[in-house]
């Protein structure tokens, strides 16, 4: 993830806390989906703009952390593809709490 910038790490990171959220309730197929870049903004609880979202999840498309589909002006159909999770795998323990810290981390150096 060194080619990205910590704003793209913060927004990574906290669909992937997502999918391990939801994994203890549905399987892995349907864990790792987001319906759109409008429900990823507000599942991480981010503050800036829809189209300030839809434009981070482009460049996350364009170096190879997530799969989307264009639509509605809107990241669509977005799912995180196996490079990122074997590289949050790695990581990571699988607890939402390690990932938790490194995204408070990462808001520590955005301030």
């Amino acid at each position: 993830m060194d080619d990205l910038t910590k704003e793209q790490q913060k927004l990574l990171l906290s669909m992937y806390s997502e999918v391990l959220h939801r994994q203890s309730s549905m399987p892995s197929e349907e864990a790792n989906y987001f319906s759109d870049s409008d429900q990823v903004r507000e599942l991480s609880n981010m503050v800036e703009s829809s189209y300030h979202v839809s434009s981070l999840c482009w460049k996350l498309k364009k170096k190879g952390y997530i799969d989307c589909d264009p639509g509605n002006d809107l990241a669509n159909n977005i799912i995180l593809t196996d490079k990122t999770i074997i590289y949050m795998e790695g990581r990571f323990k699988k607890t939402v709490k390690e990932v938790l810290n490194a995204i408070s981390s990462i808001i520590g150096l955005l301030k």
